[in-house]
């Protein structure tokens, strides 16, 4: 599988974000969450990122980009939780409200961008999304995740929980 493959498919300009977050919000995608819970969402996040970078190590591909995945999410409703006093099991739902919210900053954005010019700001995650679903549901793909794959995903992982660690 290359990344180059797998098709973003969430929104990028401000009408469409609100559009889209409304929907989320409409469809009650967001949960009430407590004062102090963000701190379980982060302590989830920086545990699976250990486990993706221990997975990396052992050359499983797959579940490097699983675990970088759900570290970016459990990341993601922290800074959303502590924020805001919500949370979303909405992978898409999540993304799309760190945006709107802007609690994602340009700063954290040009990086993402940095590591590889054909994704913008944090809709990376989608693309995440997108590998993750192939490394755990689809078994006649799920070999042809590459190191490289891993590695990128790793990689925004890391970057991503590192802001979300200094932000809270």
């Amino acid at each position: 599988m290359k990344i180059k493959e797998i098709k973003v498919k969430l929104p990028k300009r401000e009408e469409s974000i609100n559009k889209f977050f409304n929907g989320c919000e409409n469809r009650k995608k967001f949960i009430d969450d407590t004062e102090d819970h963000y701190k379980k969402h982060l302590k989830k996040a920086n545990h699976d990122l250990t486990r993706a970078i221990a997975e990396f190590k052992d050359e499983c591909w797959d579940w490097t980009i699983i675990k970088s995945y759900y570290a970016m999410h459990h990341a993601g409703n922290a800074i959303l939780s502590k924020n805001k006093h919500k949370f979303s099991k909405d992978h898409s739902c999540l993304i799309i409200a760190l945006k709107y919210y802007n609690i994602i900053d340009k700063s954290l954005f040009e990086e993402l961008i940095k590591i590889n010019e054909r994704f913008s700001d944090i809709l990376s995650l989608d693309l995440t999304f997108q590998l993750r679903k192939i490394s755990q549901y689809n078994v006649d793909e799920w070999d042809t995740l590459s190191k490289e794959d891993a590695e990128l995903i790793l990689n925004i992982a890391k970057k991503f929980i590192k802001f979300v660690n200094e932000k809270i």
